[in-house]
């Protein structure tokens, strides 16, 4: 049985930027979602061994919960680091809608565990906020840099 301190990546190099403050920094918004990836991996442990789940759903839900979190790395990266990105600010968030959804199946079980419950229903909400901080960041560099007259034709 795992206790709250290991669902939380306690002792881990994820403790700090998972229960810290949004990240400021694509760099720190990029270990934050490797970080879910850990996060996940952790809950299905702790979820399975339960007499009273079923092993093979919550194998199905880990797998949707990592599709969301895969699908939200790749739009948020897309949309902030290409030149032509694939996807627009209303994919992102719909990818970072996605998460929180998937993230609410994580939150179930440990409703008991308010505390722990409602960490795991924080993290997309801080992925949501990093990116949003992020793209004002983007805004105002590409203002700056047209005002420059670099971005102009």
């Amino acid at each position: 049985m795992m206790d709250v301190g290991q669902l939380m990546l306690r002792g881990t190099l994820y403790e700090e930027i998972l229960s810290g403050n949004p990240p400021k920094t694509f760099e720190e918004l990029t270990i934050f979602m490797d970080g879910l990836d850990f996060v996940v991996e952790q809950w299905l442990a702790s979820i399975v061994p339960h007499a009273h789940m079923d092993g093979d759903a919550c194998d199905a839900d880990a797998s949707e919960i990592l599709m969301a979190v895969i699908g939200c790395r790749f739009a948020i990266t897309d949309f902030l680091t290409s030149e032509k990105p694939e996807t627009d600010f209303f994919g992102v968030m719909e990818a970072i809608k996605e998460l929180k959804q998937q993230f609410i199946t994580m939150a179930k079980p440990y409703l008991h565990r308010k505390f722990l419950s409602d960490w795991y229903l924080d993290l997309p909400v801080k992925v949501q906020l990093s990116f949003k901080h992020l793209h004002l960041v983007k805004i105002q560099e590409d203002r700056l840099r047209w005002q420059d007259g670099s971005l102009r034709k």
